[in-house]
């Protein structure tokens, strides 16, 4: 469980800084906001309940890893003060967000911008495999801004599963812990085989897949078909998705995206890839803006492959909204930690909708209605059952977004939401109205 807030910081932070709000909390740790009292820089505390076990050792080589990296765009870890029952790590503030996020919010996004972000993330990466580092969880979540300005820097993030190698006489030293995130695990790791560094260089081939297309390259109903997939590397550059993406841009990709590990490029080969090496141009024209609305009879069987609800053609912005919420709120845990349910709390359907002008999806559950928007940052709301007095279908406004009809949650305080575009909306209206009855909750008729 996440560390107390009535733990009382130790004097040697606090005569250094002061400790503000908490910014976020996880299983063992809570992140505070933290100002130094004479520079008034701004940073971030984290403060984590040692863990028994195993799990030291893991935190330790964190901390070592952070202490030893100096790179624009690794997370910078400035002061760390260890008690016997918690770690205090003072750290470099972030505040821009996901990467993802800004990608959609923004808008406007190109190849040449896929290729600039790509460059950044090899040489951080290349800077700490030059280390002895290898980071081992290279995901979305963990690719961070800086601020929340246009040129922000890019900063790799959360060193939890990383471990330090160092040469051997073999060339390598070799690791067998199975770790990682489904979707952008090495084959190698998840067949059980000695492993390098370069499982960072397969899950990069998986996030520049994604920066280029909006979805990922290895889909199932389950983990394990998607691993079955990883280990196969069996994926396509799907169209008319890629139709817009430059053949040198697919070689790259190919390239990473190679189950042998020997074969696979590593960080130095990758910068030097004519893709990387501003030896052809590269297309700056908004992939956003959309694409034609056909889709070949042969592709149809590809989309239901992976996942899609429907065979439909999707721009690619709406392809990576739909990506980006997938990824945040896509598994029971990841939903309770989102919104801080219960325990106990099941999500029993989630719908595609908007609120306001802003798409995203309703998760239906036992406790609570749970809604998450897609167009950058974290625009939430959650709504207790019990708070629910009325729910009614409605007219959709003309201007709001989607297809479908809207369905509008009377609060017992007297406020409104409407969710509007619903595809499924009487599935949804049905649903929500049982729940409701199930939590004890009686509706206005």
């Amino acid at each position: 469980m996440a560390a107390e807030d009535s733990t009382p910081t130790p004097a040697d932070i606090n005569e250094e800084y002061e400790v503000g709000e908490t910014l976020g909390t996880g299983h063992f740790s809570k992140v505070k906001l933290g100002t130094h009292r004479k520079t008034g820089q701004k940073v971030a505390i984290k403060i984590i309940q040692k863990p028994t076990g195993n799990k030291i050792s893991m935190l330790k080589t964190e901390v070592d890893i952070l202490t030893k990296a100096d790179h624009p765009n690794v997370v910078r870890l400035y002061k760390v003060l260890d008690t016997p029952n918690i770690l205090y790590l003072v750290m470099e503030l972030l505040t821009g967000g996901e990467l993802f996020d800004r990608i959609i919010a923004k808008g406007h996004y190109s190849e040449n911008d896929a290729r600039k972000l790509t460059i950044t993330m090899l040489k951080a990466v290349k800077y700490l495999h030059d280390l002895g580092i290898a980071h081992r969880d290279l995901k979305p979540e963990n690719i961070l801004l800086k601020d929340t300005s246009e040129e922000a820097e890019i900063k790799i993030t959360d060193f939890g599963l990383s471990k330090i190698f160092s040469d051997d006489v073999a060339g390598e030293v070799v690791m067998k812990t199975a770790c990682g995130t489904p979707g952008y695990v090495a084959p190698e790791v998840l067949m059980h085989e000695n492993y390098s560094s370069q499982v960072d260089l397969w899950s990069i081939g998986v996030i520049v897949y994604i920066l280029l297309c909006g979805f990922p390259p290895f889909y199932g109903d389950n983990d394990n078909q998607m691993f079955r997939k990883i280990k196969a590397g069996q994926y396509k550059f799907l169209a008319p998705y890629w139709d817009p993406i430059s053949a040198d841009a697919k070689d790259f990709v190919s390239k990473l995206l190679v189950v042998d590990s020997s074969k696979r490029m590593d960080c130095e080969r990758a910068l030097k890839h004519k893709w990387l090496a501003g030896t052809t141009q590269v297309s700056t024209k908004n992939l956003f803006e959309g694409m034609p609305k056909t889709k070949a009879a042969d592709d149809k069987t590809d989309a239901a492959d992976r996942g899609s609800e429907t065979v439909e053609e999707q721009d690619m912005h709406s392809m990576f909204v739909d990506f980006n919420l997938d990824r945040k709120a896509s598994g029971m845990d990841q939903l309770r930690r989102a919104f801080e349910l219960p325990s106990e709390t099941l999500r029993l359907k989630r719908y595609k909708c908007s609120l306001g002008n802003q798409p995203g999806q309703l998760h239906v559950t036992t406790t609570h209605l749970c809604y998450l928007g897609g167009l950058g940052g974290n625009k939430k709301l959650n709504i207790p059952l019990k708070s629910i007095s009325a729910v009614t279908k409605a007219k959709r406004f003309k201007f709001s977004p989607g297809a479908g009809h809207s369905i509008k949650i009377g609060l017992s305080e007297g406020n409104t939401h409407m969710f509007n575009g619903f595809t499924q909306r009487e599935e949804a209206y049905n649903l929500i109205c049982e729940v409701c009855k199930k939590a004890g909750v009686a509706l206005a008729a």
